[in-house]
């Protein structure tokens, strides 16, 4: 016997988007991908139809908080079903310490790209 519950478990939805989608809110969870380098991390978050004065990023102690409004509504219709989205939302949790007052962001062509740089916990010293 099939379980049709499980069908609808993990990332996507078959018949209406991503899970973490808020259809309440209109808001619309966009793409994202994390990579770790030796000193920072680096996010890179893609934000199609949003210009940058329409982007906010805040920073607490233990996340990142991305949100954007979309130049027009975007439409989903699956089903005879409408589904309209004006914003973009991600809160994203920060890997281990970082350096806060060193992170850095830029916009370019509907790709938000944040640098989050690791706090240094010890500073190698040279013998000479």
């Amino acid at each position: 016997m099939t379980n049709y519950p499980s069908l609808f478990k993990g990332d996507i939805n078959p018949l209406f988007g991503t899970e973490l989608d808020d259809y309440i809110n209109k808001q619309l969870m966009p793409l994202s991908h994390i990579s770790e380098k030796d000193d920072n991390w680096v996010l890179k978050i893609d934000l199609p139809l949003v210009k940058k004065k329409d982007i906010d990023i805040t920073l607490t102690q233990q996340h990142i908080i991305i949100k954007a409004k979309l130049e027009k509504t975007y439409c989903i219709s699956r089903l005879n079903c409408v589904q309209e989205f004006n914003y973009f939302n991600k809160i994203i949790p920060l890997p281990s310490e970082v350096d806060s007052k060193k992170i850095s962001a830029k916009f370019s062509n509907g790709i938000l790209t944040i640098t989050i740089p690791k706090k240094q916990k010890g500073i190698r010293i040279k013998i000479e």
